[in-house]
């Protein structure tokens, strides 16, 4: 009798510790398969936020925007004569002369300041076509402002010939209509005369 009940108890305490096993074996299993569905949860959310922060943020984009030459935007007007790109030094032999407003300003043969001409030496004396010499002696720097005035005045020096000293300054306007300044460089009577000039915009 006590043999068969100790072998019951050996039996019931086996099966009470597999059951213990078992329970232990499914609750971790449970406990898996809850941490497992947590990180897909976190992983699946961090995907999503992910995509739809990237879908909400257009791409970044550059325009580069080139100003075609000639245009821009034009300086605001000051009320002053603006110097031209035309500044430059001709040399006249006697008998020539040259338009200033040219592409290309250089001494041609030629009988007077007529035409095109602008600016004529005899060998003594430099005329200006139309007489449209203006005395002047301000210097370079101020014939931006000072030379539309003066030729706004119109009254130009008697003759329109000047006998040119090295440093003898004059304003005066071209066959186009245009305010320029010349000053006298260096002159050899008869020979030849090296003319210094600047046209303005007005």
């Amino acid at each position: 009798m006590s043999g068969a009940a100790n072998q019951g108890g050996q039996v019931d305490r086996s099966a009470v510790e597999a059951a213990r096993i078992n329970r232990r074996g499914t609750l971790v299993t449970a406990l898996a398969t809850v941490i497992a569905a947590l990180i897909g949860g976190v992983f699946a959310a961090y995907k999503v936020g992910n995509d739809q922060g990237t879908a909400a943020v257009p791409p970044r984009t550059v325009t580069v925007t080139a100003t075609p030459p000639g245009q821009g935007v034009p300086p605001a007007s000051t009320g002053v004569a603006q110097t031209s790109d035309v500044s430059a030094q001709v040399r006249l032999e006697a008998g020539t002369g040259v338009d200033v407003d040219a592409a290309d300003p250089h001494a041609v043969d030629t009988s007077g300041p007529n035409g095109e001409i602008d600016l004529f030496y005899s060998g003594v004396w430099v005329t200006v076509n139309r007489s449209a010499a203006y005395s002047y002696s301000g210097g370079e720097k101020a014939a931006s402002t000072a030379c539309p005035r003066v030729v706004a005045n119109d009254k130009p020096a008697p003759g329109g010939q000047v006998m040119l000293v090295a440093g003898y300054q004059f304003c005066m306007r071209t066959s186009d209509g245009k305010v320029g300044w010349v000053g006298c460089n260096d002159v050899q009577v008869p020979n030849y005369i090296v003319l210094n000039y600047r046209l303005f915009t007005t």
